[in-house]
């Protein structure tokens, strides 16, 4: 049966992560149950989970854990005699919907409020990945859940798929499905692999069968452009995989032992060394222990088959405003020299949240690099540029001065010639015929330099940011990298809606009707617009803008103090000023993706001002793992 389990407060997650890296196994133990205060459910509605069912499920696996030594002896090298029967029983017998998987902070309560001791044993250094749901793919038992429910096949045997489980290890399966999204979202893909993985005679020796694995899914990412695996039939799927992975395994035979930069094709030819975009290791991470991957505040996950760690890329972006570009960047594995913009409140707000940035509080268009070393020798080179004077309302206003932003941020890459650039703005900026100019003007630009130039558009939703809102980007760099650049690839995971995002905020303050203002906000928020320079208070935009808010169960007109509280009656029919909630600043920075405890500095226009015009962490760092890859 289907359950709907609760999910736990971040702010609370967090505090009890905290107060479990202070305790003993046998004190987790003790504190282990079933509810707890800070324990909310999903608006949607479904039978929830009964208090019976969650004891039977910890049991279940205290029972698997007791059988591995816990709690006095801790797992060895080989983890799999916990892994592999607690991922089949979550599948098997725990009710969770692949709906309700996704959700990080249902993945929290588990671990935090039901097995908190068991993945103190299982995890000890107790990493938020592990235990507070940041990340599903690395969750203690998240990633168990997923790794069940993309090998399983209802009309195979079950030791088919206890015999499955076992084929890959936690890191080489997160090659999969964690790495290469467009490859783990499909379990009909996935099987096969596991299937003609297991049958094939791989090496064994140290670092080869990781080898192996990156170049067979190297070559089946490049063939997916092609082929729609989805379609082929299990045997001819597996015959076209058989033969990807023989491909594979005749490439590295000719491999030199310490050649890392090229590699022998069957016919002798000298051909470039396989490079991966989505596998690539990040700078600084490690590269050797499948359970310390990734264990380690602010850096991405990097592979077990990639090269060994470098010294971290560095990057600067002016008009960084609220600081969401720099932040993604930063958990891309850059490091963050500089952070450059002309408002005060926004240099503040980058102070208070990043106080080991190098903030400068200037304007660009008079910024003198030469006067700030961080600026003299950087990697990349990022710059977010005003919205307003690209829209079509602003055209003349771009034009009409000829040290704009754009023209500053242009000059100061001629002056420090870094080895990427990267410009962002709203995608009109890309096609429309009247910004010709400043167009032409980015062109002169890169070819000085003697880069390739790439333009884009990434759309916030397809990367599970809650918005309805599309972001250009130019990305620039030299013709040997930008052969190695791709876009990033879209998310297959579901996008949260409006509801979702906010549905705690909303019953902060005890606002009785949230859930059903939740339910009715099922959608992702429209596009969020408004706060501009000189344009007046903090709204939600112009009229049409305030109507789509409306629609979606917001009201536009201004920005809220605080959450409505419990006086507060929703009345959907009724004028929208006196029916509709109003969001806060706060809840704003939610659906741009900005952390819970971003900190904005400023009064409520100046913040909303710097909150609207963010570029969301996510869209940023998933860019800047791309730029990392193709430099590497």
């Amino acid at each position: 049966m289907a359950y709907l389990y609760p999910r736990l407060l971040p702010a609370a997650a967090s505090d009890l992560a905290d107060a479990a890296r202070r305790s003993t196994v046998e004190e987790l133990r003790a504190r282990a149950g079933y509810t707890h205060p800070a324990l909310f459910y999903a608006a949607t509605g479904g039978v929830r989970v009964p208090e019976t069912q969650l004891r039977e499920l910890r049991d279940t696996i205290l029972g698997v854990a007791v059988d591995q030594g816990f709690p006095h002896t801790p797992l060895g090298r080989s983890k799999s005699g916990f892994d592999v029967p607690v991922a089949e029983i979550l599948h098997r017998d725990s009710g969770i919907m692949p709906a309700e998987a996704v959700v990080g902070d249902m993945w929290a309560f588990l671990s935090l409020i039901v097995i908190p001791d068991i993945t103190a044993w299982r995890f000890p250094n107790l990493h938020p990945e592990r235990i507070q749901g940041v990340d599903v793919t690395r969750h203690v038992l998240g990633r168990l859940w997923w790794r069940a429910h993309l090998l399983h096949d209802a009309d195979a045997p079950r030791e088919d798929l206890q015999a499955s489980l076992n084929v890959l290890s936690e890191s080489a399966f997160d090659q999969i499905y964690g790495r290469r999204v467009s490859l783990g979202a499909s379990p009909h893909l996935v099987r096969s692999i596991i299937r003609v993985w297991q049958a094939t005679d791989v090496p064994t020796a140290e670092g080869a069968e990781r080898k192996v694995l990156r170049e067979f899914l190297m070559r089946l990412m490049r063939l997916r452009a092609f082929v729609s695996f989805e379609s082929l039939t299990v045997d001819d799927l597996d015959d076209e995989l058989r033969t990807v992975l023989a491909q594979s395994l005749h490439a590295l035979s000719g491999t030199k032992k310490d050649d890392t930069t090229e590699t022998k094709a069957p016919e002798g030819a000298r051909i470039p060394a396989p490079r991966d975009c989505e596998s690539q290791a990040i700078p600084g991470a490690p590269t050797t222990d499948e359970d310390s991957q990734a264990d380690h505040r602010g850096q991405s996950r990097a592979t077990l088959s990639g090269p060994p760690a470098h010294e971290p890329l560095t990057a600067v972006d002016v008009c960084a405003g609220v600081g969401g570009q720099a932040l993604g960047l930063e958990r891309a594995g850059f490091t963050i020299l500089a952070a450059v913009d002309i408002d005060a409140d926004s240099c503040a707000t980058l102070h208070h949240n990043r106080p080991d940035w190098h903030v400068i509080h200037e304007d660009i268009r008079h910024l003198d690099h030469r006067q700030h070393p961080q600026l003299e020798s950087v990697d990349l080179l990022s710059c977010g540029l005003p919205r307003s004077p690209y829209t079509m309302a602003g055209l003349q206003q771009a034009m009409s001065d000829p040290r704009d932003a754009l023209e500053a941020a242009l000059e100061l890459a001629l002056a420090v010639r870094p080895r990427v650039l990267v410009l962002e703005n709203i995608p009109t900026f890309q096609t429309d015929a009247r910004f010709e100019t400043p167009r032409r003007r980015i062109e002169q630009t890169v070819q000085t330099l003697g880069y390739e130039l790439a333009w884009g558009s990434l759309q916030a939703m397809d990367f599970e940011i809650p918005q309805n809102r599309a972001h250009g980007f130019v990305v620039a760099m030299a013709p040997q990298d930008m052969h190695r650049f791709s876009w990033p690839v879209p998310s297959s995971r579901p996008t949260p809606t409006l509801g979702e995002t906010l549905l705690k905020s909303m019953e902060a303050r005890g606002w009785p009707q949230a859930a059903q203002w939740a339910a009715r906000a099922g959608s992702p928020a429209p596009l969020i617009v408004g706060g501009a320079t000189g344009r007046g208070g903090a709204d939600l935009g112009p009229s049409r803008a305030k109507a789509q808010w409306a629609r979606a169960g917001v009201y536009g007109g201004s920005i809220g103090d605080e959450a409505p509280g419990p006086e507060f009656r929703l009345d959907l029919d009724a004028e929208p000023r006196y029916g509709l909630p109003k969001l806060t600043v706060e809840q704003v920075a939610l659906l741009q993706g900005l952390p819970a405890e971003w900190a904005i500095s400023g009064r409520k226009t100046s913040a909303y001002r710097q909150v609207s015009q963010a570029v969301p962490p996510a869209l940023a760092r998933e860019l800047g793992q791309r730029i990392i890859a193709a430099l590497r």
